[in-house]
């Protein structure tokens, strides 16, 4: 069994509405992507795995601009 994230394997969407307008939120990717000029090249499962499976992903809403993140669990497959 392998601990993959459903987001970011296109397993399911963020499911998270906006607080301000209540539309749906769009994810935005691995918070880690924009945290470092190499962090897009790290290896993904040892980033999930110091976070004990967690994922942290940034969200943005296409009809107000709000900004948010959310914390998603990684599923075993």
């Amino acid at each position: 069994m392998e601990q993959v994230c459903p987001l970011c394997n296109g397993l399911r969407d963020a499911g998270i509405k906006c607080k301000n307008c209540g539309a749906a939120m769009a994810d935005g990717g691995m918070w880690s992507d924009y945290v470092g000029p190499y962090s897009p090249y790290e290896l993904t499962a040892h980033v999930k795995q110091e976070n004990g499976g967690q994922c942290t992903h940034y969200l943005h809403c296409p009809q107000c601009g709000n900004e948010a993140y959310a914390i998603i669990q990684s599923d075993f497959i």
